[in-house]
């Protein structure tokens, strides 16, 4: 795990799709930018609150910054990597990870002046992993993957990054709701009878996270990766790490225990990356080709629901939606979101 300190602070965009109080509130957290293995030879390109970012790795290093050369504005994504820096397409200056150029190809002798360098934002490397602040002073915490994290007993693989058409509250708003397994999920893991379940739930929250816990009795069909039983117990434990990720440890009789990691980041007010890591500790013998199939059946099913969601916005104000006991947790999130200063139809 290493922490990267920050060099600049995002300013407001342009043409951001979110209000500029929402913006700021928003700036002010961590979010999962990208996963290590997605970083090769070449930069790649990221967004995250409509910032346009560009992430390429130099030697151990990543520079994690805005994707705008500050000489003639080009974007380097479109450029490659040369030993410890990162190259501008368009006339060759040369930049290392801290954003300071260290070369102008048209003028080697030129005593570079300290204003030319990128404009880089704080970044922390862990569980492979590359997160981002673009305010550089995060008010939230990173996630905890322990004990499974670097854990041999634990098989570890990954979906995403995937580009999902949805406000990242609409989305985690979902993943931590337990009313919707019985219905959303009815082809997969979700039966009727059960739908009662996780309606009271135990709860607690502090600044930085919320915890439940319950139990729910599953459906197991005869396409799912575990076999010999057609329905499932499982106990549910799910911390969201405000404001947009989650770990759900779900446990099997016979110590069996499968943990999710949703991380979600808000590319625009309406549009999210999901970067989803499956960690379990049984049926490691199973393809993990197989394994994601199934896991991939599910998180289809929650999008194809959280993309049809209307208004796309998470209303703050509790009287635009109604509530039932179920929603403990949601309620809870929305007063968080309101007491960091979010509007009152926040979208993200």
């Amino acid at each position: 795990m290493s922490l990267i300190s920050a060099q600049s602070v995002a300013a407001f965009p342009d043409n951001s799709t979110f209000s500029q109080s929402d913006w700021t509130a928003l700036a002010d957290m961590w979010y999962p930018l990208a996963l290590e293995e997605e970083v090769g030879e070449k930069p790649i390109a990221k967004q995250v609150l409509d910032i346009p970012i560009v992430i390429a790795r130099l030697g151990e290093e990543y520079v994690v910054a805005k994707d705008l050369c500050v000489h003639r504005g080009a974007p380097l994504t479109e450029g490659w990597v040369n030993g410890s820096c990162i190259v501008c397409p368009y006339h060759g200056y040369e930049y290392n990870s801290q954003g300071e150029c260290k070369k102008v190809p048209s003028d080697p002798d030129w005593k570079i002046p300290s204003r030319i360098r990128l404009e880089t934002y704080l970044h922390e490397v862990k569980y492979g992993l590359i997160w981002v602040c673009l305010s550089g002073e995060p008010k939230n915490c990173l996630p905890n993957w322990e004990p499974e994290a670097d854990n041999p007993d634990f098989l570890r693989f990954v979906m995403g990054p995937e580009i999902w058409e949805c406000s990242s509250g609409r989305a985690i708003e979902n993943f931590i709701d337990n009313a919707h397994f019985s219905f959303v999920h009815r082809n997969t893991f979700g039966q009727e009878s059960s739908a009662s379940q996780g309606t009271e739930y135990a709860f607690s929250e502090n600044d930085y996270q919320m915890t439940m816990a319950f139990d729910y009795m599953a459906h197991n069909p005869s396409d799912s990766p575990i076999s010999n039983t057609t329905q499932l117990q499982r106990h549910m434990h799910r911390t969201l790490f405000l404001p947009f990720c989650t770990r759900t440890s779900i446990s099997y009789p016979g110590g069996r225990e499968h943990i999710i990691h949703i991380n979600i980041t808000p590319i625009s007010s309406k549009r999210s990356q999901l970067i989803v890591v499956f960690t379990r500790n049984f049926d490691k013998d199973v393809p993990v080709a197989d394994l994601l199939a199934w896991e991939q059946k599910i998180l289809g099913e929650d999008r194809a629901m959280i993309e049809k969601q209307k208004p796309e916005e998470i209303p703050l104000a509790v009287s635009r939606e109604v509530h039932a006991k179920a929603d403990k947790a949601s309620i809870a999130f929305r007063r968080w979101l309101k007491k960091k200063g979010l509007g009152r139809s926040f979208t993200a």
